[in-house]
């Protein structure tokens, strides 16, 4: 006990003046680093000391900013934010990174009182509830300042850097005033008495955001530093909060999810380890899985793709890796054809198949969703609500419209007769006051102009429904014809100049993303049901995208499988997306045979 209360009083905090010195404060991202890797959402950065961090240790055994000295080092870097988990610090001043593992970890950095530091943080997955830290009760606050004690005879309970007499005899206890000097799973048991009662983790989802606080501490201060949460109002951090509930965010630390669709198709995130590839195949039965996201990704994720490549094969798994762009619109656009095309010539084939992409919740519940409008006749609505009914997730449901639209025209040859397809705000950026109107071939053959709606300053507005093709289009302003330099522009077939404006696109086997030309008009797709005529179309389409041609020059890269000597083949649908996928059979022209099987 004497030996506890020791160590105890040797861990006092002693005040002193902080230094009057200017801080140095530089922030680093994982390519200025070639000793180590750091995942996608950790950084680095290095400080001056004082860091004017207090760091909380959790019962889960995380250590975390709990809270930044105002006007401090941290502070000034503008990176480092509360909840932020530290994972690691340099021993030293300038000296090599090392993993944090426990309190005495965490506690080297801050006896330092001079030198610069490097710190390595991981942001959270998820806004932190920064105002749930002030709902400590009184005896949390006085226990983590060392001003209430427990005493205990439970050595397990007891942490590693506190020991007690090795010359003692009997059931000896110990006393301590500091939660720092027990063991997460201690000040656990501690904390709550019974264990069965306490809340425990929902399959992939924490109950709560963070474990209760073991201990807060930091290094020596001044006695008048104020200490603070972030320099934004509380008040308004708590109201963003509660608008964001509901959001999703992807933790990748939760390990892989997904969920069944229909009994040939599973969707959900990435795959992370060869013991997911082994739950996919031996407990859910998966025998191909199409996979959306990038090698760059990947490896940003700290993903061995040949590592789960190797273990598909031999697990029997056929691996197609077609990479969609995260969070672009655009390229899921003009690639979910081609996608969707492959899933169909999956499931003919009778494959049980695992669409997956990074999260899980936006490229392959889309192209899930695509799949369903276009190959079984279903709405989109109607398929929408199916697959986020089943898997958690928010699709990207604009760009499936788009690419619908897309194929239509493919078979219509670019020209839609029907029922307006997108809703085009046509803008005119003038002088305040004019008279401006809008003509073209969409207004009864430029016969019946349409009057702009002044937004603004110098901005009008004029939004007019129109179905897919190309239309040309002036302004008249004050009485004058002029076209608009803000938008493209073309001759006609009598040399006029007019602004051109081409309302959609065609879907491609090979699509080609091309950074889109400098538009002030704004065109929106209308998602609306399709008619008899549109469906049969769509339907059409789509099988001509899923049954076309691909192989075009295949490279000769092959590795054969461990079951009915399936051949893979590295293809390029365009120059720079490979996919790789089984032929099923030894001979090349039987394999071009299959890609035109109806």
């Amino acid at each position: 006990m004497n030996n506890g209360i020791s160590t105890v009083n040797s861990v006092k905090k002693k005040l002193y003046r902080r230094r009057a010195t200017a801080s140095r404060v530089f922030a680093m991202s994982s390519s200025n680093i070639t000793t180590f890797k750091m995942n996608l959402n950790e950084y680095m950065v290095t400080l001056e000391k004082p860091l004017g961090i207090r760091f909380a240790l959790s019962v889960d055994g995380r250590f975390f900013v709990h809270a930044l000295q105002k006007g401090g080092n941290a502070e000034k870097s503008r990176i480092i934010m509360v909840g932020d988990t530290l994972k690691k610090a340099s021993e030293t001043s300038g000296g090599k990174l090392v993993e944090i593992k426990d309190v005495g970890d965490a506690e080297s950095i801050l006896k330092e009182k001079s030198g610069s530091f490097s710190l390595v943080l991981e942001r959270p997955f998820s806004p932190f509830p920064v105002h749930q830290l002030y709902l400590m009760n009184d005896l949390d606050i006085l226990y983590n300042r060392g001003r209430v004690s427990i005493a205990t005879w439970n050595k397990n309970i007891l942490a590693s850097n506190l020991q007690t007499s090795s010359g003692s005899s009997g059931n000896s206890g110990f006393v301590t005033f500091c939660p720092k000097f027990l063991t997460s799973q201690g000040w656990k048991c501690l904390n709550d008495q019974d264990i069965n009662g306490w809340p425990h983790m929902v399959k992939h989802n924490p109950a709560v955001p963070f474990s209760p606080l073991v201990a807060i501490f930091s290094e020596e201060v001044a006695g008048n530093a104020e200490w603070g949460h972030g320099s934004f109002p509380l008040e308004e951090y708590v109201k963003a909060l509660e608008r964001s509930k509901g959001e999703l965010y992807y933790n990748h630390s939760l390990g892989m999810r997904y969920s069944k669709i229909t009994e040939q198709i599973y969707v959900g995130s990435c795959i992370q380890t060869e013991a997911d590839v082994e739950t996919l195949s031996s407990t859910v039965g998966v025998t191909a899985v199409l996979n959306l996201q990038s090698t760059i990704e990947a490896a940003n994720w700290g993903i061995d793709m040949k590592l789960i490549n190797d273990s598909c094969q031999r697990c029997n798994i056929l691996m197609i890796n077609y990479p969609i762009r995260d969070v672009d619109s655009f390229d899921m656009r003009k690639k979910l054809p081609f996608c969707v095309g492959l899933l169909l010539r999956l499931l003919k084939k009778n494959h049980c198949v695992y669409v997956t992409c990074t999260s899980g919740f936006d490229r392959s519940p889309s192209c899930v969703i695509a799949y369903l409008h276009w190959m079984t006749d279903t709405s989109l609505h109607a398929a929408h609500n199916f697959v986020t009914g089943l898997h958690t997730c928010r699709p990207d449901r604009p760009a499936i419209a788009w690419a619908t639209w897309d194929l239509i025209s493919m078979v219509e040859s670019g020209r839609h007769d029907g029922p307006a397809t997108h809703s085009v705000t046509f803008v005119w950026n003038g002088h305040e006051g004019e008279d401006v109107y809008l003509v073209g071939d969409f207004t009864g053959n430029w016969k019946e102009p349409i009057k702009a709606i002044h937004i603004g300053g110098p901005r009008y507005e004029v939004e007019v429904r129109l179905s897919q093709g190309k239309y040309y289009y002036k302004y008249i302003t004050n009485g004058q014809w002029r076209h608009s330099t803000a938008s493209p522009t073309e001759r006609d077939q009598s040399g006029n100049m007019n602004n051109v404006i081409v309302v959609g696109d065609t879907a491609s086997v090979r699509p080609l993303v091309q950074d889109q030309k400098k538009d002030a008009n704004i065109v929106k797709v209308i998602e609306r049901p399709l008619t008899e005529n549109e469906r049969f179309m769509l339907a059409k389409g789509a099988r001509c995208v899923a049954f076309s041609d691909i192989l075009a020059n295949p490279m000769p890269y092959s590795f054969r499988s461990s079951h009915l000597q399936d051949v893979f083949i590295l293809v390029y649908c365009e120059e720079t997306v490979p996919i790789l996928c089984c032929i099923g059979c030894l001979r090349l022209d039987k394999f071009l045979y299959l890609c035109h099987e109806r």
